[in-house]
């Protein structure tokens, strides 16, 4: 899959202290499954935008749970949470 540079790549590789592209492929389809993940629980594609802080966050979490193996369980908890808040907020269905 050729890489899609977004500015979230470029948050996430700051706040996991990535300095190269070696793993960018590998990290935007993360971002991409986040996104597909969120549109599969029921929230509307056109409110999955990296531009959303509530999605941004969702997502940086459900991302940070594949790259920081150490904590992965701590971070796909805080997704987790966060996707279920966006099930229930009427504004994303």
């Amino acid at each position: 899959m050729p890489t899609e540079t977004s500015a979230m790549l470029t948050d996430i590789k700051k706040i996991c202290g990535i300095n190269n592209n070696e793993f960018d492929d590998i990290i935007q389809t993360t971002i991409n499954s986040a996104k597909a993940d969120l549109k599969a629980c029921g929230i509307a594609e056109n409110k999955i935008t990296e531009t959303d802080p509530l999605i941004y966050s969702a997502i940086i979490s459900y991302t940070k749970a594949f790259i920081d193996v150490e904590n992965s369980e701590l971070y796909m908890n805080a997704y987790g949470m966060q996707k279920d808040a966006l099930r229930h907020y009427g504004s994303y269905q």
